[in-house]
């Protein structure tokens, strides 16, 4: 099994939690497997490789008669918690959002040409969360990480505030004090 990210950060967590893994840096949109492999899986990152449908093709392309391509990509850029990131950028005249992903049979519609199978399904999570301060957390590792950018501690600090504030006001509690983020996800598993 080979691991496969940009962020050193990200690779020295992958190390250390999968030591027996082999894990290299390297930028999606331009890799390629060097030897042919039986599966190739991608969770929540194809949303930000710019052309990621292009990279999907050739990737598939690039697999054996057999072998599989699996993903999931988040499909929630029309989410309250994605618009809200960007009305509070917007405050500060900043942006940072990815683009929408296109519609859910576009994947079929793209890999069907080149597999035997292809399955897809569009879900929606409702993660359940402690509070808005959980949410957040949720998405400084990803979907904040733009809008964060370029901040200083304090401007950083603000922007979490100000946005945790608006995901108070629209995610109210739940009965037991819990607030439910909803999260649409997209799922393809392709077979060649």
């Amino acid at each position: 099994m080979i691991g496969l990210d940009s962020s050193p950060d990200m690779l020295a967590q992958a190390r250390s939690r999968l030591p027996s893994c082999t894990f290299i840096e390297a930028d999606l949109a331009s890799w390629q497997p060097e030897e042919p492999a039986d599966l190739v899986f991608a969770n929540t990152v194809f949303q930000w490789v710019p052309n990621h449908q292009a990279v999907m093709v050739r990737i598939v392309e690039a697999l054996p008669e057999g072998s599989v391509f699996a993903a999931q990509v988040p499909d929630n850029t029309d989410e309250p918690s994605h618009t809200l990131m960007q009305e509070v950028a917007a405050r500060g005249g900043r942006t940072g959002a990815r683009d929408a992903l296109p519609p859910p049979e576009s994947y079929y519609d793209l890999l069907k040409p080149l597999c035997r199978r292809v399955e897809s399904w569009h879900t929606i999570y409702n993660h359940v969360m402690d509070g808005p301060e959980a949410i957040v957390e949720w998405f400084r590792g990803s979907a904040l990480r733009p809008f964060l950018a370029g901040l200083d501690s304090q401007a950083a600090s603000e922007f979490l505030t100000s946005y945790t504030a608006e995901i108070a006001r629209h995610d109210k509690p739940r009965f037991d004090g819990k607030v439910l983020l909803r999260f649409p996800r997209i799922f393809i598993v392709a077979t060649k």
